[in-house]
């Protein structure tokens, strides 16, 4: 398999196990629609395909009608009836050549993707998000995502497949890596770490140029740094899939710098200093100690609180530390 088709495939397994709503790019016909059916088949997922460009917002959030006493209620739409029938059930709404429609339709899905609800219905939890569209340079009639858009899909440059690459996929039925297994790291304490000593990373509005923003792909903001977290859990230890990820959500420039510095820094475990405080120690660079430092106050506020947890923190500050 195409290395670069597979590690687009990993990271919208990964975003979409974290929960993250994906946003495909590429150009017309590239397999991106039939990618997601044939991911959506393959692990266990009920697809909703709504085409936006050809709806009105109320197709998307229901027609309003007015009740006996006077209040006005909306009605929710055929798709949406079919999801709440089977709340149990995991879906995936594929949201197909959005970028594609009007303001306003897209200002309805962002109400969607952002909120899980139609007006007052809330969505089932086991509901997740992808979406595809064409890069403006290649169809002139598609629209660059809003930042407060682009800012809650992990964006995938989509790289299609040609040849006999192709003709091997047909021929396989459209083969997909493994499903990825949740790790137990927790990434916040690394991104924390990482987010002190390059502040001007944390949000491209706050402490940036807003510049990020403007090409309607993933930039850094607190949801995405937030949502990066949640993601890097499926990534497992493959370094490729670290910087993948990192791109898709908080775009290439701040995920360049993260993922050299998560390389290098090379940080311990925080429960293996905890089950043995005597193994801790200063690191190398001062940023690595406090990421370390911070992984471990992380572990020991971890509910249910144990005196034992909290002195054997102790003992690791006391180490590395001093």
């Amino acid at each position: 398999m195409n290395t670069r088709y597979k590690l687009n495939l990993q990271t919208m397994d990964a975003c979409i196990s974290a929960d993250i709503p994906v946003f495909l790019w590429g150009s017309p016909g590239s397999g991106k629609s039939s990618a997601v059916r044939r991911w959506a088949a393959d692990r266990g997922y009920r697809l909703t395909e709504l085409t936006p460009s050809n709806l009105d917002p109320t197709d998307l959030l229901g027609l309003p009608y007015q009740t006996g006493d006077g209040a006005t209620r909306f009605a929710p739409p055929d798709w949406l009836h079919a999801i709440l029938a089977e709340p149990g059930e995991k879906h995936l709404i594929f949201l197909d050549d959005l970028n594609l429609s009007a303001a306003s339709v897209m200002a309805a899905c962002l109400r969607l993707v952002l909120e899980r609800a139609v007006h007052t219905t809330v969505l089932p939890p086991g509901v997740r998000f992808a979406a595809a569209g064409n890069d403006p340079a290649q169809v002139p009639s598609a629209h660059e995502l809003t930042p407060p858009l682009a800012n809650r899909f992990a964006h995938i440059e989509w790289a299609g497949l040609y040849g006999s690459e192709w003709v091997s996929a047909m021929i396989a039925d459209w083969p997909l890596p493994p499903a990825p297994e949740e790790t137990d790291r927790d990434w916040l304490p690394t991104a924390g770490a990482f987010l002190d000593i390059r502040r001007h990373l944390a949000d491209d509005y706050e402490t940036g140029d807003g510049k990020a923003a403007e090409n309607g792909r993933g930039y850094p903001s607190a949801r995405a740094w937030h949502a990066l977290c949640r993601a890097l859990r499926f990534a497992g230890d493959d370094k490729d899939l670290l910087r993948a990820v990192s791109v898709a959500v908080i775009g290439p420039g701040a995920a360049g710098e993260f993922a050299s510095f998560v390389a290098a820094a090379d940080l311990p475990s925080p429960k293996d200093w905890l089950a043995d405080p005597a193994l801790a120690r200063p690191l190398d660079r001062d940023d690595q100690t406090a990421a370390a430092l911070l992984a471990v106050a992380v572990e020991v506020s971890r509910p249910p609180i144990r005196s034992n947890v909290i002195a054997a923190g102790l003992g690791v500050i006391n180490r590395a530390a001093g």
